[in-house]
């Protein structure tokens, strides 16, 4: 039997638009959104967290990665009435 491999799911643009939506309008934002908007696998992003590499927000077992650090490498400006909220 020969075994077949995972098969890949690349994002998508909407996935892409929509995960850039939640980091401009949300105080924190998912690991799947966050590496999909670095183009990194969520792994990785998972080991930046684990060597502080990356701040995160962790609630129970869930990890939030603060919106604004992200914007930071990414270097997105935003409309400083977002920020204020």
């Amino acid at each position: 039997m020969t075994a077949h491999p995972r098969p890949h799911r690349d994002s998508t643009h909407s996935d892409v638009a929509d995960a850039l939506r939640r980091l401009l309008n949300e105080p924190t934002i998912s690991i799947p959104d966050a590496a999909r908007l670095l183009g990194i696998g969520r792994s990785t992003l998972y080991a930046a967290v684990k060597s502080g590499e990356l701040p995160a927000i962790r609630v129970g077992n869930r990890v939030r990665i603060p919106s604004k650090s992200i914007r930071r490498i990414l270097q997105v400006e935003t409309d400083p009435d977002i920020e204020a909220q």
